[in-house]
């Protein structure tokens, strides 16, 4: 009864995770059949990020240090007009983040693990007119939205008075998503009851900078908390045999990123502007 009432529970549990997915979906897809303005605006982003993490449990930190780490984002950019200075902004982005778990009881133990996801962003944002002096007009924005994010897989490096005491320097590793099935693989870690899709929140600003027509150049500053929790267990390391790092936390990072976009009106009135009403006999 345990095992079917704890299948049951993981049942329950991922299909409020697809269902969650299914709804913002398709709150997005209305969101663009009701645009009014037609105007669509595509391109491509690449950023870096600052990478760190809040522990579920505080406890942790009495024996562990936690050091934020360095990532980066790239991808594509799909953004809608909604209104006159509201647009859907989307992104489908590939990203890294990292971080760095240093030992307080054994002082040469360092574990750096860098993670790598797929992304969706979603920000509804606003637009403004600012100006510095009397000619110099600029364009800022300011967004909100969900984060969606699904974890594609891991790898780490990790360092310990163990290690070093059988002549290894550090030991490269790679991380799996299941119960370990041997114990003849140093070096792979295994991480069980992972929340692999992952939901958090997105604020964002920026400046909007139009280099040419229908070209948009967009300097983005974001910060991206995930409500969803990364796991529920400690990874599984045979080496380090005294260390497994704890999985009970969630993602935070501040992203610097720069987009350019083209711009594109697909409103019939838009494209027939400028051409002659008159029919040739």
């Amino acid at each position: 009864m345990l095992a079917n009432g704890t299948t049951i529970s993981r049942l329950n549990h991922t299909t409020k995770k697809n269902i969650t997915l299914f709804v913002l979906f398709l709150v997005t897809i209305a969101s663009i059949e009701n645009t009014t303005a037609q105007v669509i605006r595509f391109g491509a982003k690449i950023g870096g990020q600052y990478d760190f993490i809040k522990m579920d449990r505080k406890s942790v930190t009495d024996t562990l240090k936690l050091s934020p780490g360095i990532g980066f984002n790239a991808g594509l950019v799909l953004s809608f007009k909604v209104r006159n200075r509201y647009f859907l902004h989307t992104e489908y982005l590939y990203s890294t983040k990292s971080k760095t778990v240093k030992g307080k009881i054994d002082p040469y133990l360092k574990d750096k693990v860098t993670y790598h996801y797929f992304e969706v962003p979603i920000l509804f944002t606003m637009h403004f007119k600012g100006q510095l002096g009397k000619n110099k007009n600029f364009k800022w924005y300011a967004g909100v939205g969900p984060n969606i994010a699904y974890l594609l897989g891991g790898r780490g490096t990790v360092i310990s008075s163990e290690l070093l005491e059988n002549n290894i320097s550090e030991l490269s590793y790679k991380i799996k998503f299941e119960p370990r099935k041997d114990y003849a693989h140093t070096d792979e870690v295994y991480y069980t009851n992972i929340n692999r899709i992952q939901f958090g929140i997105n604020l964002g600003t920026g400046l909007l900078l139009e280099p040419a027509t229908k070209h948009k150049v967009m300097l983005d500053l974001r910060y991206t908390f995930d409500q969803t929790l990364f796991g529920k267990q400690k990874a599984d390391y045979l080496i380090p045999h005294d260390y497994d790092d704890e999985l009970r936390f969630r993602n935070r990072g501040v992203r610097f990123s720069m987009m350019y976009l083209f711009e594109y009106n697909i409103s019939k009135k838009e494209r027939n502007k400028g051409k002659s009403t008159i029919k040739k006999r």
